[in-house]
Formats: C-alpha cells, structure tokens, sequence
C-alpha cells in the first residue's frame, strides 16, 4: 500500500496538510452498499416488542396494541391523571419546560 517517495520517506496517500490525496485508495475502504459492521446488532429489543404488538391478534381481531390504547383511554376517561399526561405526551408531544429568570438589580443609596 505504501510506496517509497521520490524524497525517500514512504507515501502515504496524503497532502501536506494532512488531508487524502486525489486518487489514493486508503480512504476506500467501504464500498457503497457493504455493510460496515456484519456482525453487529441487526434490532433492537423496541423493534421486538413492536413486530409482538402488531402481530399478536386475540379473537375479536385487534392487536397488543390498539388493547393497550384502548386501556389508557378507558383510564383517562375514569379520572386517572397520569394515563391523560401519557396519552397526550404520545400523540401531542410533551411541552416545552420554560424557566422564568429575572435580574433584579438593588439601586446603591448613599445616605
């Protein structure tokens, strides 16, 4: 990979500055569609439990989780709190937490 330079030193397919020269090949090391990482993690557990809900059918046709949405819009129906605060969070997004700052500044009187 390396070449002997006209300088002597070896070449290492770099600028001066540091930066890969036009036409090197050591910066190639991917082709385009190779996968980086082959033995890597190919999901998630979160993808997991998403193909459970949706592929989990009971016998009047619905799915973990159009149950479970139905569960926390019964219980937020009921009064609960904290099933509202989920739901909304899920489908609006949760608000923006602002911080109040006031600079107060004492004027010096001289007496």
């Amino acid at each position: 990979m390396n070449k002997p330079s006209k300088n002597g030193g070896m070449m290492t397919g770099r600028n001066k500055n540091g930066t890969f020269a036009k036409g090197n090949d050591l910066g190639k090391k991917f082709q385009a569609g190779e996968v980086n990482n082959p033995n890597g993690r190919n999901g998630s557990v979160s993808d997991m439990f998403k193909d459970l809900s949706e592929s989990t059918v009971d016998e009047y046709g619905k799915t973990q989780k159009q149950k479970i949405l139905e569960k926390i819009l019964t219980m937020a129906e009921n009064g609960s709190l904290r099933a509202c605060e989920l739901y909304i969070n899920r489908t609006e997004g949760k608000p923006r937490e602002f911080i109040e700052q006031r600079i107060v500044q004492d004027e010096l009187v001289i007496e």
